[in-house]
């Protein structure tokens, strides 16, 4: 049984009710925007807004619409991305794993040739999902794409080596916020940054929400910053709304998708 009504998938997967966000990622040495992360937006008639993880998982039963549904918000984070230096983007592992044995990977040939992303792989909660990871760390790596690892440190995951190892950039999960209260995390943060700084990794702080988590990432040597501190900055973009005997194509749902600022 769907978490989600069949019917709101399907206009989801047609491309209605769907949108963007981009969110930016700042220097803690003088407050640059290194680039953005894009993210999935989901909202059903009247405006009520739908979590993005509860869309993906709806999707999960069914790989084929779970890739259309990645793909799709993939052309649309590239199509409307701002003008800065880098776009970070996230790949569903299942999604990936649908074409990972074919010749041509359909989101490896979508992405590769776009200056400036950046893919982030997701740190791994099992061995199997290990295993895709470096197929993804592969796939996007030899074609020239840089890689991110995200999700460092938070509670459900693993550290593969061979990932950290491979990767540009190391994102760290917002569990550190609460977790630096120990001489044993301290420690801990401190072998990462610096193994960082001795692999010329750039390291990157998610879930800043204040002055004070900025001004504390910046004194344990953090490179970058991202959250709700800057979401006067974050932008999104919204395919608009039809109605159930108004749908309409994706030439026109792309051409008429404008960028805003959120509110």
């Amino acid at each position: 049984m769907y978490d989600i009504s069949p019917a709101i998938l399907l206009d989801f997967l047609g491309g209605i009710g769907i949108g963007v966000e981009y969110q930016p990622i700042v220097s803690t040495t003088d407050r640059r925007v290194l680039g953005h992360e894009a993210l999935a937006r989901f909202r059903v008639n009247g405006g009520g807004r739908l979590p993005p993880d509860r869309v993906f998982r709806a999707l999960h039963d069914s790989p084929l619409s779970l890739f259309q549904m990645e793909y799709r918000i993939k052309q649309l984070q590239l199509q409307h991305a701002p003008d800065s230096e880098n776009l970070f983007l996230n790949i569903d592992q299942d999604a990936f794993e649908v074409f990972l044995n074919e010749p041509v990977h359909p989101m490896v040939a979508l992405l590769e040739h776009r200056a400036g992303t950046v893919v982030e792989i997701i740190e791994n909660s099992s061995v199997s999902d290990a295993q895709v990871s470096i197929a993804m760390q592969q796939a996007f790596g030899g074609a020239g794409l840089p890689l991110a690892l995200d999700d460092v440190g938070a509670q459900d995951s693993l550290v593969s080596f061979d990932l950290l190892a491979g990767v540009e950039y190391v994102k760290l999960a917002r569990d550190w916020l609460c977790r630096l209260t120990g001489q044993g995390a301290d420690a801990l943060f401190a072998a990462l940054i610096s193994f960082a700084r001795a692999s010329g990794k750039t390291v990157i702080l998610e879930g800043v929400e204040n002055e004070q988590q900025f001004a504390r990432a910046r004194e344990l040597g953090v490179d970058a910053v991202q959250g709700f501190l800057f979401r006067d900055d974050f932008i999104q973009a919204w395919q608009p709304d039809a109605g159930a005997n108004d749908r309409l194509d994706g030439r026109q749902l792309e051409a008429w998708l404008k960028p805003c600022r959120s509110a």
